[in-house]
């Protein structure tokens, strides 16, 4: 991949405004960009949050995807996003991202204010490599074993379910880590497809950590994958207690919890193979996801402060606007 020119690209879709495209001298965020660009269209409807258990132990993780390891030269920003681990003492927990879950707010927030008639801004609160991962993992649920994965993608919710996976870890020999004041061991795994070193608390006995990273006697606080893509560290540590939430459709907190008319929501079941080959559309062709589900993109391009271009996206130019394909995390 080369760096993007210092040109700002910005996409609107049509009804709800998309975050910008933003370009920082020769610094990019394209992974950013991207889940920016392929959120629900709607976000997500908070109405339709539904308490399932409640947690006694939260964590906030800073996730990093650094697109520095496929262009060594150092061109692009790395982006991040802030997840939230909640951990019932029961085992059940739910993973996802206070990015998106700040989104879904404001968007609420614009349908219900009278004064939000001219469009609505999700994303200047926040810096331009900051994106919105629209995907919660969920660890024993709906049965205790299972693992269900959300994921938003345009104008629908698609859901898997499997076993809660079984790592086989290796507890590596290196020098202790320090990772919220917990001195932390580490301990490695292959796991479809690509390895990693996490680090974990057995100061902390709970057998859980980020994504689908579980089955060590302690609390995991730290993961680094091989390839230098993708890592997470935990950057706060609660034990404040609340509800553990799932986004339910026939839910609806307005209406005393009946849902009136059409949901916002869509929720499709699909398989993990399914969601994998979904994953690489998101990727490979966003704007055309967006596109054959129904939606409007607008692409603007602007230079020096003055707009050089505006067109509709269609299905016959879309290609000239695409993004270099974004590494995943499972490989298998």
């Amino acid at each position: 991949m080369t760096a993007q020119r210092p040109i700002l690209f910005t996409a609107f879709l049509l009804l709800t405004a998309l975050a910008s495209l933003h370009a920082r001298g020769q610094s990019v965020s394209l992974y950013g960009q991207t889940l920016k660009t392929s959120c629900p269209v709607n976000c997500r409807d908070v109405t339709s949050k539904k308490p399932i258990g409640t947690y006694s132990c939260t964590l906030t993780y800073r996730y990093e995807v650094d697109m520095n390891a496929y262009d060594t030269a150092g061109n692009y920003i790395p982006d991040y996003d802030f997840m939230r681990l909640e951990i019932s003492p029961d085992g059940l927990s739910r993973y996802y991202s206070t990015t998106a879950d700040r989104r879904d707010s404001i968007m609420y927030r614009a349908r219900t204010d009278a004064n939000h008639r001219d469009g609505v801004d999700l994303d200047s609160w926040k810096p331009a490599e900051r994106f919105a991962l629209y995907e919660d993992t969920y660890l024993n649920w709906p049965e205790a074993g299972e693992l269900t994965v959300r994921t938003g993608m345009v104008k629908e919710e698609f859901e898997y379910t499997e076993p809660v996976p079984q790592m086989t870890w290796q507890f590596q020999n290196i020098p202790p880590r320090t990772v919220c004041g917990y001195q932390c061991m580490a301990a490695g795994t292959t796991f479809r497809g690509r390895q990693y070193t996490v680090w974990f608390a057995p100061e902390i006995p709970i057998s859980a950590g980020p994504w689908k990273f579980s089955g060590l006697p302690g609390l995991i606080l730290a993961v680094e994958e091989s390839s230098g893509v993708f890592s997470w560290e935990a950057v706060g540590i609660s034990s404040d207690t609340g509800d553990i939430h799932l986004f339910d459709p026939k839910y609806d907190c307005i209406t005393n919890h009946v849902s009136c008319g059409v949901p916002l929501m869509k929720i499709r079941r699909i398989t993990r193979k399914q969601a994998l080959d979904l994953e690489h559309r998101r990727w490979a062709d966003p704007f055309g996801m967006i596109i054959s589900s129904g939606g409007s993109v607008q692409m603007t391009v602007m230079q020096n402060g003055e707009i050089i271009s505006d067109e509709m996206v269609t299905a016959a130019n879309r290609e000239k606007y695409a993004l270099p394909e974004i590494p995943v995390l499972e490989l298998e």
